[in-house]
């Protein structure tokens, strides 16, 4: 006779939920009180890369790939850390099975775009990018803009290029242009990377909002891995990457004050993550007249 088995899955975002009983083996005793867990703060994808925050010349993102597969906005082979890389192919591929899109227009209205058969289609400009390379890129804007830094391109080791945790994404128009102009905000393409960008870890980095903040102007095509949950908590808050780090030092202070230990944290974190799922019996019968089984993730 077979059980009819139920399979109940429960996506839990803050480790230490209520579901979790005091009974429960091996809980901390010093509460981790940030909504995130413990295990995702402190993931290497949430570093802060910025002027005052500097990657040393000789750092590369390990592992790096080469990103393949889909379209670029360059002949030139485009390197990324590999699972941002990763994470960067799945936007696109989901974008390509995007037909219709409602986006507003630089007159403010609200527009249809559609298409065809090959769907939304985006485009690589760069990804990783050496010290060196960046300092090239920085001296020769320099040159160009008459030796005024506007903030429109970082210094060396200040670059998230440098990192292989970010990529500039076009649509095929500004991806054919000679530079990057803020208005590709007005697409339809740059719209729903900012509104989905976080399903597949990303956040819109350089928001036209906190410009002060991020030291850098804004750039609706610079998009940045941090991983999925720290990716959908940023974007929901609206809040950058600078003032996420500064909550997040906050947090942990707090916690070791409180005499948090981060490495028992983590640990319950990942034991909660590998748990065998629970199993009881339901007051529910099936049709062979045997107790339904409940599993509970």
């Amino acid at each position: 006779m077979k059980k009819l088995v139920c399979v109940i899955l429960s996506l839990i975002l803050c480790m230490s939920c209520a579901c979790a009983t005091a009974t429960e083996a091996n809980i901390p005793e010093v509460k981790w009180e940030h909504p995130l867990p413990l295990m995702e703060v402190q993931s290497d994808y949430t570093m802060l890369v910025n002027a005052d925050h500097l990657l040393d010349k000789s750092f590369k993102p390990d592992p790096q790939v080469k990103v393949t597969g889909i379209k670029r906005a360059t002949s030139a082979a485009v390197y990324m850390e590999k699972t941002a890389a990763e994470a960067l192919k799945k936007m696109f591929a989901a974008a390509a099975l995007v037909t219709e899109y409602n986006y507003v227009g630089a007159d403010g209205k609200t527009k249809l775009a559609q298409y065809g058969e090959d769907g939304m289609v985006l485009y690589l400009k760069s990804g990783y990018r050496s010290y060196g390379t960046q300092a090239t890129v920085y001296a020769n804007y320099l040159d160009r803009n008459n030796g005024v830094d506007d903030g429109y391109v970082a210094k060396p080791g200040s670059s998230e290029h440098q990192s292989g945790l970010c990529a500039d994404v076009l649509n095929a128009d500004y991806a054919g242009r000679p530079t990057m102009t803020q208005d590709f905000k007005w697409t339809p393409e740059a719209q729903w990377m900012k509104e989905n960008c976080a399903e597949f870890g990303f956040i819109l980095r350089y928001t036209e909002e906190a410009e002060e903040t991020t030291g850098i102007k804004f750039e609706p095509w610079h998009f940045r891995y941090v991983g999925e949950s720290v990716a959908a908590y940023i974007m929901a808050k609206e809040i950058t990457l600078e003032e996420y780090t500064e909550e997040i030092n906050a947090a942990l202070a707090d916690y070791e004050e409180r005499g948090g230990d981060s490495e028992e944290q983590i640990a319950y974190e990942f034991r909660k993550m590998n748990k065998p799922p629970e199993t009881f019996v339901l007051d529910e019968y099936g049709e062979d007249g045997d107790a339904e089984v409940s599993l509970v993730f």
